[in-house]
């Protein structure tokens, strides 16, 4: 991760879970995200594929110059991105993993806005994974944006994050860029 707010974030998610697979969507405290909040989001799975957001930080809102609230996660992407979002949210809900994309926000004159999204699966109260918690977070200053809102994102790269004692190894997609490989191809990496 490249911002310590994510990491910030991730560690109190490992606190919350404890040796549960997910943290109970009762366990989020806001005062404990007060930091974080403009920039916070909660999605709620829907159907199998369909995330859609149910709060949005002002933050958020405000980059992408609308209420997020009742609309999909997936749409912010650009089309070619889109696979690749869902995937993650997917992925985030079904192995109940946290989550890590790092993806360019962009606006409609196409001037870029790198980012980090962090994605945190919580379970509903029968224990399912249902809800995610996650967290946009510029990593240039707003300013360079010159008041301009983004239309949609990119995704550049998206790792899932382990490394504590209850995932003792690593999978992480790689970037199709540097890799010359398509986005299907997995790299694993034990940390054993």
């Amino acid at each position: 991760m490249r911002h310590s707010h994510s990491q910030l974030l991730l560690d109190l998610w490992r606190n919350e879970r404890g040796e549960q697979t997910a943290p109970r969507k009762s366990a989020i405290e806001p005062r404990a995200l007060k930091e974080h909040l403009a920039f916070a989001f909660l999605l709620k799975r829907e159907a199998e594929d369909k995330f859609t957001f149910q709060l949005a930080g002002t933050g958020v809102c405000d980059l992408f110059g609308q209420e997020l609230r009742g609309q999909s996660f997936v749409h912010l992407w650009a089309d070619a991105s889109r696979n690749a979002a869902r995937t993650s949210l997917i992925r985030v809900s079904n192995l109940s993993v946290p989550t890590v994309a790092v993806a360019v926000g962009e606006t409609a004159d196409l001037r870029p806005m790198p980012a980090e999204i962090l994605l945190l699966p919580y379970a509903d109260d029968r224990g399912e994974p249902t809800w995610i918690l996650g967290h946009f977070q510029p990593l240039e200053p707003l300013s360079r944006l010159l008041g301009r809102k983004l239309v949609r994102m990119r995704m550049t790269a998206n790792a899932i994050l382990t490394g504590d004692v209850h995932s003792p190894s690593a999978v992480a997609f790689q970037d199709e860029k540097r890799s010359g490989l398509s986005p299907r191809h997995l790299k694993v990496v034990s940390s054993r």
